[in-house]
């Protein structure tokens, strides 16, 4: 699980740091960097001791506790902090640096931004071998399938679970055979008789299904991206999805980063202010800090954070982290 997080001169960021929680929030405007923190995590995912040591420029050195990783090129650099890293070292004058054959511990061959489209999730798939879900959702029915049919149906029960407190009226999940032997999501709803595919489910249902398969697969990967998470959900929703996703972190020993534009999330966080991330420009440079520490340097004359909810605090300027308000007066 990563900890901490610097970046420099990559792409919008020119110089910052942040501490990461197992599930964090980001939360900024258009354009302030979000997405470029997401696609940061990417690049980091898929540095190999190898490529970068014979390059002379990657360093992992102990201090205290943790491990760090830290990486420069001719385009930027950053560093990450872990809690723990077990690989192989060599002594390189007096940096502890990763054998030249071992990968990072968090190096994975492809790290998706999951930026969900209700329309994949809901698709007639083919089931193949080791499935895994793909950025915009599709492999849903796949890996449902495969854990249902193969020999973890308790992943399966515990997502069919948790999909059936999500969405009440849902009774069942199962998979069905289409045409040219595809499957498909279906459910069973209370008080109908026929089964419902997934192109009959809303969009919001569909893509609480996908998050909670992403998140109990049988090997999720060691960090989950997620664009625009609240998209198509009911807000009464986030009070149940936020503490399952700091509880799936937690347990695997990986990092959720999900990003939103919805004050109404934001709340939910009232109890760990420090894994909402605000991501801001100043100056063109993308900026990192934390609402924890942004509450720190609020103006208290100008408002009580104790009067306001935490999305409202952010939402209406008082923290950071929103579009600068726009003069719509007409011109005279």
């Amino acid at each position: 699980m990563i900890t901490k997080i610097r970046i420099q001169n990559y792409r919008s960021f020119a110089d910052a740091e942040v501490k990461l929680r197992p599930f964090s929030l980001v939360v900024g405007a258009n354009g302030s960097g979000k997405s470029n923190l997401m696609k940061f995590l990417v690049v980091a995912s898929q540095v190999t001791a190898k490529q970068q040591l014979a390059r002379g420029n990657l360093h992992v050195f102990s201090h205290g506790w943790q491990k760090h990783c830290n990486f420069t090129d001719k385009e930027g650099g950053f560093r990450i902090d872990t809690p723990d890293a077990h690989y192989p070292t060599v002594d390189t004058g007096g940096f502890g640096v990763p054998a030249l054959d071992h990968p990072i511990p968090w190096r994975v061959k492809h790290l998706p931004i999951f930026n969900l489209s209700p329309n994949q999730i809901a698709e007639a798939e083919l089931v193949e071998s080791n499935p895994v879900i793909q950025d915009d959702g599709s492999g849903t029915v796949q890996v449902l399938d495969s854990l249902k049919n193969g020999d973890r149906e308790d992943l399966f029960d515990k997502i069919e679970e948790s999909f059936k407190q999500y969405v009440p009226e849902v009774e069942k999940l199962s998979s069905r055979t289409v045409e040219q032997g595809k499957k498909q999501i279906q459910v069973r709803e209370k008080g109908l008789k026929e089964l419902l595919p997934a192109t009959e489910l809303s969009e919001g249902t569909r893509i609480i299904l996908c998050l909670l398969t992403i998140l109990h697969q049988e090997n999720p990967p060691p960090i989950i991206l997620l664009e625009d998470i609240d998209r198509g959900l009911h807000p009464r929703l986030f009070e149940y999805m936020v503490p399952i996703m700091r509880d799936i972190a937690e347990r695997h020993g990986i990092n959720i980063l999900a990003t939103t534009h919805n004050p109404y999330l934001v709340d939910c966080f009232q109890d760990d202010k420090e894994a909402v991330i605000i991501v801001e420009k100043k100056e063109g440079a993308s900026t990192l800090t934390t609402l924890a520490d942004r509450l720190k340097d609020i103006d208290y004359d100008s408002v009580d954070p104790e009067d306001l909810p935490l999305g409202s605090l952010w939402f209406t300027g008082h923290v950071g982290g929103v579009p600068a308000k726009i003069n719509r007066r007409p011109e005279k």
